[in-house]
């Protein structure tokens, strides 16, 4: 599957297996903000090193070659002039990711997701209001795909939510 596929800041959560075979609701999360083909985006995700949490952002014009990819769950459009707003918003927590009780990849995703669904502009950046609905909804998606990834089947799947307005 081509970048071109994806939608010009379009912000996708990021799935991977973790184990194979794969383990139901076990994935490593991370979110995706997409520019263009040719560029492609800005990957973000937080990783446990072993001594703790450390932010792991990255512009990356492969993330549709990225190791154990499950695939792209695409979750909200973001206005041309939110991106440098929304890089800001997903670095809220860098400073204290290892003070943040219980956290894990996942609760970061949803930590930062629900500061996108605050007052922007006059309007809101994630227009989902069910957190715990989309979690489940990406959930269902990625252990109905998880197998795809473990085989390496190309194209990694690409979708959207439909609890999000898109």
């Amino acid at each position: 599957m081509s970048l071109d596929l994806l939608e010009p800041n379009g912000l996708y959560v990021l799935l991977f297996i973790r184990n194979d075979p794969p383990k139901l609701n076990d994935f490593h999360w991370g979110l995706y903000l997409h520019s263009n083909s040719d560029t492609g985006g800005m990957k973000y995700h937080i990783r446990n090193s072993g001594g703790g949490w450390l932010p792991d952002y990255a512009i990356t014009g492969g993330v549709l070659k990225s190791f154990l990819l499950v695939g792209l769950f695409q979750i909200a459009r973001i206005p041309a002039g939110a991106t440098n707003d929304v890089d800001t918003i997903f670095k809220t927590y860098d400073q204290q990711l290892n003070q943040l009780p219980g956290l894990t990849c996942r609760t970061w995703v949803f930590d930062v997701l629900k500061l996108l669904q605050k007052h922007w502009n006059g309007g809101v950046l994630l227009k989902c209001t069910d957190i715990v609905a989309l979690e489940q909804e990406i959930m269902a998606w990625g252990n109905s795909n998880a197998f795809g990834a473990s085989r390496n089947k190309q194209p990694r799947p690409v979708s959207a939510s439909k609890l999000c307005g898109l």
